[in-house]
C-alpha cells in the first residue's frame, strides 16, 4: 500500500469515527442526557418547593439547621438558605452545588408565578446558563438606600394596620436621628392576639427594617403575572377553539 493509499485510508477511518462518535452523541444527548436533565430538574423543583416553606416557618429553618450540623456542615449566620438546602440535599459542597444554589437564588426573584421551575429553566437554557445571570443594576448598598426611601415614602400615608396608640418613650423616634420611625417587637400569644413587648428607635435596627420594608414594597409592585409557553399554547390553543365555534354557529344559523 502506497503513502498516499494509507493516507486516504486513515481519512477515511477519521471520518468514519467521527460520524459514529457523532451519532453516539446524539443518542447520548437525547436519551441519558436529557432524562439525566429533567430528573435534576425535578429535584431543583422539589428543592424550590421546600425553600417556600422554609421561608415562611422558623422553626423548619431551625430545624434544618439541626439537621445540617448534625451531618457534619457548618452552618455560619451568613449562610443562605438555598445554600443550605442544596448541602443537605446533595451532600459535599462543589462548584456544582454551588450552580444548583445560584439556581434557586434567581428563581427566587425571576420565576414567574405561574411557570414551574423546570420550564423555566429549560426557557433559560438549562443550570448553567442561568447561573451565568449576571448581577447587573446598583449595588447592594445602593439598591437599599433605593429601598429605604420607597419604605418612608410609603408608609409616611400608609393604614395602620393595628389599632393607634400613644407610644413610650422607647417607641417615639430618635431625636436627631435619620429616620421618623421606631421599631416594636411583637409578640403574638396563644389566642392569636398580638401584643408589643420591647420597643426601639436605634438608628441601625430602623434603618434595617426600613430597607425590608422597601424590598417587600418593590416585590408586591413587581408581583404581575408572567405566561409561561405552556399557558400561552393553552390561550392560543383556546382562541383556535372559539373562532372554530363561532365559524360552526354562523354556518348553523345560514343553514337555518
Amino acid at each position: 500500500m502506497t503513502k498516499q493509499s494509507e493516507a486516504k485510508t486513515n481519512t477515511k477511518m477519521l471520518r468514519a469515527e467521527i460520524k459514529r462518535l457523532h451519532n453516539q452523541r446524539v443518542v447520548w444527548q437525547e436519551g441519558v442526557y436529557k432524562r439525566s436533565n429533567e430528573a435534576l430538574y425535578e429535584i431543583l423543583e422539589g428543592c424550590h418547593t421546600l425553600l417556600v416553606q422554609l421561608r415562611a416557618e422558623l422553626k423548619l429553618r431551625k430545624q434544618l439547621n439541626e439537621a445540617l450540623e448534625k451531618e457534619g456542615f457548618e452552618v455560619r449566620s451568613n449562610t443562605s438558605i438555598e445554600l443550605k438546602v442544596v448541602r443537605a440535599i446533595f451532600g459535599a459542597e462543589n462548584n456544582r452545588i454551588h450552580a444548583y444554589t445560584r439556581v434557586l437564588q434567581v428563581a427566587k426573584k425571576e420565576l414567574p408565578k405561574n411557570w414551574t421551575l423546570k420550564e423555566w429553566i429549560e426557557e433559560r437554557d438549562g443550570v448553567e446558563e442561568v447561573r451565568r445571570t449576571p448581577k447587573t443594576g446598583p449595588s447592594l448598598a445602593e439598591k437599599a438606600k433605593e429601598r429605604r426611601s420607597k419604605a418612608e415614602a410609603v408608609l409616611y400615608d400608609t393604614d395602620a394596620i393595628g389599632s393607634r396608640f400613644k407610644p413610650s418613650d422607647n417607641l417615639q423616634p430618635l431625636e436627631g436621628g435619620d429616620y421618623g420611625f421606631s421599631v416594636a417587637l411583637v409578640r403574638v400569644d396563644g389566642d392569636g392576639k398580638a401584643a408589643i413587648v420591647f420597643g426601639s428607635n436605634k438608628n441601625a435596627l430602623v434603618k434595617a427594617v426600613l430597607t425590608e420594608a422597601g424590598k417587600q414594597i418593590e416585590d408586591d409592585a413587581g408581583s404581575a403575572d408572567v405566561p409561561s409557553k405552556q399557558s400561552k399554547k393553552r390561550k392560543e390553543r383556546d382562541a383556535v377553539l372559539d373562532a372554530e365555534d363561532q365559524d360552526f354557529d354562523a354556518d348553523i344559523d345560514l343553514a337555518a
